[in-house]
């Protein structure tokens, strides 16, 4: 069943790319399976890393998981009522910045890793310093004090760069980029539906 829905979905976009796409964006799943996977993000940062292996956030993390709400509010907003055209603004505005913030800070933390262990492997000429690098205070948009008000998910208590959890060769920030990747094309996507749905119609 669900591989005739893929198959059905793929010959739709072959046949017709843009429409299919302006189509899609109109559903409430595509904007449900969108903040499914930054939900699965979330509970797995705090579920499987920070309770069952027992490692503490560092403030890069704790910004990360900041961005993956901002697309999973985004695309909440956006399920609700996707032929609201204010409310998909919004969300797009939502969703991109919690993209593009989210794939830069994960883009620094894989640079601090590098170095950290650089550092760790006798580099004399690797520079910073893994937690050294990172504050126990951060400082999110709109100076929110989500540390605050939910310690357990966005306070720091750990140092940038210093785990040692790898699967495949690749670390947790190597994971982050690749799921900001997949996030940009699939965003990039609808949103190009959405525009072509727009001028379609006039």
């Amino acid at each position: 069943m669900k591989m005739n829905l893929v198959s059905r979905l793929f010959a739709e976009f072959k046949q017709a790319p843009l429409p299919a796409l302006g189509r899609w964006q109109a559903q409430r799943g595509v904007w449900l399976l969108m903040a499914g996977a930054a939900l699965f993000l979330l509970l797995s940062a705090m579920g499987y890393f920070q309770w069952f292996l027992a490692m503490d956030p560092c403030e890069l993390c704790v910004y990360i998981r900041f961005s993956q709400c901002c697309i999973l509010i985004a695309g909440i907003a956006m399920a609700i009522k996707p032929s609201s055209q204010w409310l998909k603004v919004l969300g797009l505005v939502l969703a991109w910045y919690g993209v593009i913030q989210g794939m830069l800070w994960s883009v620094e933390l894989q640079q601090i890793h590098a170095a950290a262990h650089m550092l760790d492997g006798g580099d004399i000429f690797a520079t910073g310093g893994g937690g050294a690098a990172c504050s126990t205070e951060p400082h999110f948009p709109l100076g929110l004090p989500l540390h605050e008000w939910l310690p357990y998910e966005f306070a720091p208590t750990g140092g940038c760069g210093e785990d040692d959890w790898s699967l495949l060769g690749m670390n947790m920030a190597d994971y982050c980029i690749i799921a900001y990747s997949i996030f940009s094309l699939a965003l990039g996507a609808v949103t190009l539906g959405w525009l072509y749905s727009l001028f379609a119609k006039k």
